[in-house]
């Protein structure tokens, strides 16, 4: 088995290599002649499953799709279960009977799961050994195209009701096939209303398969990663606000429709009648910090941001902006770019509230490595946005809500879909963490309108709104 360094921070999976045609699995044969399972240290910072597929490959030259993650009930470790492509096998490797794997590679509850997945009885059929080849086939028949090799399918996604996955096809177009389970079931009905009802910018959904809650995305082109160099991104965020209005304005007078398929509300009354709900867990992310890289929030200034919340809130409301559809997690990842077409992927935190937040969350990628040409080019940027607005939406009404952006952006990030208040004491240190960073960006931003002398207040005279 080839030497493979473990980074600092990162997780150790066992790999259940799944030999072609057989019940039999890859191992490497330990100093006392006994199988061991191979192992890959993963980092934390990447996603798992393509990242462990491309480590599969450049350790052992194997191709493959994962099946499952398994999780031992003795002592929390991790396996990943690998269904190979081909029978080639690497000399350090060769198939072994299940029975012949050690204990302490294989806990019972691990051995039991990797018997259902190999026999047809996995409760995911995501999870079943061959269902990769269902898969081509429904991609195949739904497009009319064949794919152009097994072996350069892309995985990034696998477990349980989940996957993603990219098929090249011969005629040099990719297709996506995406299935969700719980908690992100909705993302399917979403991304299927949503392609039809911007289909400029949005990618199409070519077939859906109910019984996967799966559903083929047609590729219509090949896109690069999102820009980093700034002239580069700023071009590709162009026209990134220009392509998200354009949703944004398609989607006014479907906010029912879009809740009835899984959107979560945030229009600006549903946040007011939760901010005691929300402060509150605020509050006790704060009494639950332990670092002291950065001060908490105090309970005084707690209660002054609640009071802007509520005003905003409330200003927000009368200027009588029709809700529209929001993203929810604008990132580069999710944005495809490229010769001067934007399209968005990933919309499984859709809300629905003012639309002006997402604008907000697209300034947020814009970051120069000089920081005087920001606000420049953030200004440059709303001016896209607005062009395409004030279609719908009167000069002095957008002037008067952008103002207050930067608050209410971060306050709806935290918000999120609404549905952790009751949770928090079983949410993890990372989300708690989060929530606490977020507050920290909503009292900057409340700060930086009392320098600037602003309230809801004084712009509560909405004239012709």
């Amino acid at each position: 088995m080839p030497a493979l360094s473990a980074p600092i921070d990162g997780i150790e999976y066992s790999l259940l290599l799944i030999y072609p045609n057989s019940s039999a699995v890859l191992c490497s044969m330990g100093p006392d002649k006994a199988p061991r399972l191979p192992r890959l240290w993963i980092p934390t910072d990447v996603r798992v499953t393509a990242h462990l597929c491309n480590a599969v490959s450049t350790a052992w030259g194997l191709q493959g799709v994962v099946l499952d993650y398994l999780h031992s009930e003795i002592d929390g470790s991790r396996c990943a279960v690998v269904e190979l492509f081909s029978e080639d096998l690497p000399a350090s490797l060769q198939p072994v009977s299940l029975e012949h794997v050690r204990e302490d590679d294989l806990s019972p509850r691990q051995r039991s799961s990797l018997l259902s997945l190999l026999f047809g009885k996995a409760e995911s059929p995501l999870s079943r050994v061959g269902w990769i080849y269902e898969a081509i086939r429904w991609v195949e028949e739904t497009s009319g195209e064949k794919i152009s090799s097994i072996r350069q399918i892309e995985q990034f996604n696998a477990g349980g009701q989940f996957s993603l996955l990219r098929f090249p096809m011969q005629n040099g177009q990719s297709h996506w096939l995406k299935a969700t389970g719980e908690p992100n079931i909705h993302e399917q009905p979403l991304t299927s209303f949503l392609s039809k009802l911007c289909p400029d910018h949005i990618p199409e959904v070519l077939d859906v398969k109910t019984k996967w809650n799966a559903w083929i995305a047609r590729g219509q082109r090949t896109y690069p990663a999102f820009p980093s160099g700034d002239l580069d991104r700023l071009e590709a965020l162009r026209y990134a606000v220009v392509a998200m209005a354009k949703i944004q304005l398609r989607s006014i007078g479907y906010h029912n429709e879009l809740f009835a398929k899984g959107a979560f509300d945030q229009r600006p009354d549903i946040l007011r009648s939760n901010s005691s709900a929300l402060f509150e867990c605020i509050r006790e992310a704060m009494d639950r910090q332990t670092s002291t890289k950065a001060a908490r929030i105090g309970n005084a200034r707690l209660h002054d941001l609640r009071r802007i919340f509520d005003e905003v809130c409330d200003f927000i409301a009368t200027l009588r902006i029709p809700p529209m559809v929001l993203h929810g997690d604008l990132n580069p990842g999710n944005m495809l770019y490229a010769d001067g077409h934007c399209q968005f992927i990933d919309w499984c935190e859709t809300h629905v509230g003012h639309p002006l937040v997402s604008l907000q969350h697209l300034l947020l990628l814009n970051r120069p490595e000089n920081a005087r040409l920001k606000t420049s080019w953030d200004a440059e940027l709303t001016d896209c946005y607005r062009t395409v607005m004030t279609e719908f939406l009167r000069q002095n009404v957008f002037d008067r809500a952008i103002t207050f952006m930067p608050f209410l952006a971060a306050a709806s990030s935290l918000y999120g879909r609404g549905d952790w208040f009751d949770s928090l004491a079983f949410l993890p240190p990372q989300r708690l963490a989060r929530i606490r960073t977020l507050a920290r960006c909503m009292d900057r931003a409340a700060h930086e309108l009392q320098d600037l002398g602003i309230s809801p207040h004084s712009r509560i005279s909405v004239g012709g709104a």
